[in-house]
């Protein structure tokens, strides 16, 4: 017996969307504290009613006359039991041959899942199919209610409403709710179709549907979904209404019409897949007339990822615009404005005990004007890099290659092959005091060119020792507080002696920017086309401050300085020879000193010029309701010098604010400021953000503004702004 069906309004809850989570949580990056509310707080969807199958039906009553081939009949006070199902009334016939089931009066009817209210009820226990009338209705552990005129159930597996009303929000007068003219449910397929939808929020009307289809459950549905909309300075108002395409179990799609009054139509879209061994994502966006350029505009982006065999993978990335201001017009971001080149790669990557190997045809869009053809990136078509690791027997020894093959190209400029060999020979020791490794290994690295243009060979090489001993020593002391101190001195001396390369391309090798890690590196520079000569001794020291209860680290400090036994004469761009003594001292500071509260901070400061080269500040701070702060500073001499404030903040229960500032004080100009406020009632909740970020290098702005409409239980409305706290 289904009396009635238990599946009823939850499916209507599913419909609604009750799953989609808070506005608030999304926008802070963090949990809040819920809003305290008049009766049950709103949940998730709840599990599917239990089998009901050969389960005994009870009824108990004040009056009863019964038989076992006739109708019966109870009165006063009637209660009828069935697994998880309660119904109650005061005066019921069932037939048990037929299984027809009469209820003239009122009743009141609960399960797991909702609850009912009804004026008068008839409903088939064979044939699972039945008639309510006149219902209010409750999901149960939720705050979604509502009402309807009649309900219909058909074989068990069909629904029909009709003068269906639902919300969320308590009391007799909702701030929202969706009433539709009639509802089928079909459980079996999991779909619901409805008839004159309207959907009306503070008594204004804001959606009116008057025939389409949801899903009832988790399997995916064909059909529009919610719209979205925004403005902003240079685009105008912006209004999409995605459609959703369920092409198969393991493929799906999203259409997204979107019109912009200052630009015209757009037709976004993504494709997905999935299969055993692969996955993938299909990203396009099309415009075909720009009213602004009077031009044609669009985006694709594939990204395929596969396992063809075991330890064997595969990925294919293709990004491409139309133009070079594409993200300068469309961008959402300031990360996206600042981008100078697209990326294209196709690669396969194999694993072993001992080894990695990879393969790779790379491609680069270049779509910054300022960046010129002789600075623009090499594609590298293929490149083939071999690493291996190999123990030789147990005593610590072992062997390293580290290999490259790759081919240079471009329109411009010198190109060509680059084969990379560097062997090499190590021993480690590990000890609870302390660690020990000496390696020695030997770079060859040969060119054959198809260009010179100024260089004296086309197939010039090098060749050079590198030998390596890093070292370290632990020390522990437990603290008069109970916590554990250690002290870390760690050396790491190398030596490489001078070779002269002046007669070697430089396809793709940079200087790395000096950090904590560079003083144990081999290299100064990265990729193959410059090997740095070295004659230095590293030395830092590291501490750290554990926690006795816990095991975090409380604060940890690590200092370090390169002192040169010679000038560096290997450098980039015929830079001057670096005749310094020693390198910046860097110190790397970080602080716990509460479990929501945190401070880091970083410094290198060059003796040989008295000045501080780079800096770095931060603090964050995360509350107990909700409120998360955070400030960066950063500082590089001559490149970078700008500050990163962001502040979500609970005024109360209801209301919260937002906020961020990233300004350069090297370029004096603001990089991009937003600020926004939320409020949030037990059944909606609303978020406008305001918005300006650079858009490109003439210091053109955009302005705009974010809208996003949550109605609990049913649907979030309009565009959501960036997420400030997604790191």
């Amino acid at each position: 017996m289904k009396f009635p069906r238990g599946e009823l309004l939850c499916q209507l809850l599913v419909f609604a969307g009750l799953a989609g989570a808070g506005l608030p949580a999304h926008a802070a990056g963090t949990e809040t504290p819920p809003i305290a509310c008049p009766g049950s707080a709103l949940g998730p969807v709840l599990p599917a009613a239990p089998s009901r199958d050969d389960q005994p039906i009870v009824i108990y009553a004040r009056y009863l006359d019964a038989s076992k081939n006739d109708a019966g009949e109870a009165k006063e006070n009637v209660e009828l039991f069935r697994a998880d199902q309660h119904l109650s009334t005061e005066h019921i016939l069932y037939d048990p041959r037929t299984g027809q089931a009469t209820i003239p009066g009122l009743l009141n009817y609960t399960d797991q899942q909702l609850w009912i209210d009804g004026q008068e009820a008839s409903y088939n226990f064979q044939k699972e199919e039945g008639t309510f009338s006149t219902i209010t209705y409750g999901i149960a552990g939720s705050s979604a209610h509502g009402n309807a005129d009649k309900i219909e159930l058909t074989g068990g597996s069909t629904s029909r409403l009709y003068g269906l009303v639902y919300t969320s929000c308590p009391g007799t007068n909702p701030d929202w709710f969706l009433s539709a003219r009639e509802l089928e449910l079909r459980h079996d397929e999991g779909v619901g179709i409805a008839h004159g939808a309207r959907l009306e929020f503070k008594g204004v009307p804001i959606l009116y549907a008057p025939y389409f289809t949801f899903p009832l459950d988790d399997r995916r549905k064909t059909g529009f979904l919610y719209p979205n909309f925004s403005h902003t300075n240079d685009k105008g108002f912006e209004f999409s209404f995605p459609w959703y395409w369920n092409i198969a179990p393991n493929q799906d799609a999203t259409l997204e019409p979107r019109y912009y009054t200052s630009r015209g139509t757009m037709l976004g879209g993504e494709y997905r897949f999935l299969t055993p061994r692969s996955n993938g994502v299909i990203d396009f966006d099309y415009m075909p007339w720009d009213s602004a350029t009077k031009t044609a505009r669009y985006r694709y982006q594939v990204n395929q990822q596969s396992r063809p065999w075991a330890r064997w993978n595969t990925s294919l990335i293709v990004d491409r615009v139309g133009d070079d201001d594409y993200f300068q017009d469309f961008g959402s971001s300031i990360y996206e404005t600042s981008l100078q080149f697209l990326r294209s790669s196709a690669t396969m990557t194999g694993v072993g005990n001992y080894w990695n190997l990879e393969m790779l045809a790379d491609d680069f869009q270049v779509i910054d004007d300022t960046v010129l053809p002789g600075n623009e990136p090499y594609a590298r078509l293929p490149r083939i890099a071999f690493w291996m690791d190999r123990p030789l027997g147990r005593g610590g020894a072992g062997a390293k290659l580290d290999s490259e093959l790759v081919y240079f190209d471009r329109d411009t400029g010198i190109r060509g092959a680059r084969l990379d060999l560097l062997p090499g020979l190590y021993w480690e020791h590990f000890a609870s005091w302390g660690f020990i490794k000496p390696a020695a290994g030997f770079r060859y690295t040969t060119y054959s060119l198809d260009r010179v243009e100024g260089l004296g060979s086309d197939t010039p090489s090098r060749g050079t020792f590198i030998g390596s001993v890093d070292s370290g020593l632990y020390f522990e002391r437990r603290n008069a507080n109970g916590s554990t101190q250690t002290l870390e001195p760690r050396l790491f001396y190398l030596y490489v002696p001078y070779t002269d390369q002046a007669d070697l391309p430089q396809f793709d090798t940079a200087e790395f920017t000096f950090g904590f890690s560079q003083l144990f590196n081999t290299d100064r520079f990265t990729g193959a086309d410059r090997q740095s000569e070295a004659n230095q001794l590293a030395l830092a020291i590291s501490t750290r401050n554990y926690d006795s209860t816990t095991g975090e680290v409380q604060w940890s400090l690590n200092v370090g300085q390169i002192f040169y036994f010679q000038s560096l004469r290997i450098q980039l761009d015929q830079e001057p020879v670096l005749s310094e003594d020693f390198s910046p001292f860097i110190a790397e500071f970080n602080w716990h000193p509460f479990t929501r509260f945190s401070v880091r901070t970083g410094a290198q400061f060059d003796w040989e010029t008295n000045k501080l080269e780079v800096a770095g500040f931060g603090v964050t701070y995360v509350g107990d309701h909700g409120e998360r702060t955070s400030f960066d500073y950063r500082f590089r001499r001559d490149r970078v010098d700008q500050f990163d404030f962001r502040v979500f903040w609970p005024i109360n229960e209801s209301w919260r604010v937002l906020s961020r500032v990233n300004y350069s004080f090297a370029d004096d100009a603001l990089l991009e400021v937003q600020g926004g406020i939320e409020y949030e009632s037990c059944c909606w909740a609303v978020r406008t953000v305001l918005r300006r970020f650079l858009k490109n290098r003439d210091g053109d702005y955009r302005d705009g503004i974010f809208l996003e409409l949550n109605l609990k239980g049913l649907a979030s409305i309009g565009t959501r702004a960036e997420n400030l706290f997604s790191y």
